[in-house]
């Protein structure tokens, strides 16, 4: 007995039995694969073993002036001189509540320096200073009167300089750590 299709339809049902084996091989890799689980080979951490220093503003701070732009030409012009990552963060927080999660997120990123410009996010300083007591934290134009031991409080023209210094003195760390 002989199956003799037309030429059309003979593509058709070629076509749709490659089809139905290449769901066939899918699915057996699919369901039938390993269920242990796997972990991660790479690490999120910075291998490069450099010193991070982070800015966060808000973006009223950061359209108002030039407070933001020279603090962070600063941190950049330190960071080059000095082998130290910068990054720097814009956020539309208009309260303390709101910047608070950004900063957060800045510890979980392991920065080694923080610096907030800015009354939201200077305001939201305390609450991470209690939580990140060992991470060094710069206020700028912050609002403050009073800070944790371990924010330092600037405010006027002198602050990128001082910010520079903090910059250039952060010391490389291990790698990955």
């Amino acid at each position: 007995m002989s199956l003799r299709l037309r030429p059309g339809r003979r593509t058709l049902v070629v076509s749709s039995l490659g089809v139905a084996a290449a769901a066939a091989v899918l699915g057996y890799v699919l369901f039938t694969g390993d269920d242990t689980p796997r972990t991660s080979a790479t690490k999120a951490n910075d291998v490069s073993g450099r010193a991070t220093a982070c800015l966060a503003a808000d973006s009223a701070s950061s359209t108002g002036g030039d407070t933001v732009t020279g603090i962070w030409s600063a941190m950049q012009t330190a960071g080059t001189q000095h082998g130290t990552n910068v990054q720097q963060m814009i956020e539309p927080a208009t309260t303390a509540e709101q910047a608070a999660p950004h900063l957060a997120g800045l510890l979980v990123q392991h920065c080694d320096l923080i610096v907030t410009v800015g009354a939201p996010f200077g305001r939201a300083t305390t609450g991470i200073a209690s939580a990140a007591p060992s991470v060094p934290i710069i206020a700028v134009d912050s609002t403050l009167s009073t800070s944790p031991t371990n924010v330092t409080l600037l405010a006027g023209p002198g602050a990128a300089a001082r910010v520079s210094e903090r910059v250039g003195a952060l010391r490389r760390h291990a790698a990955g750590s």
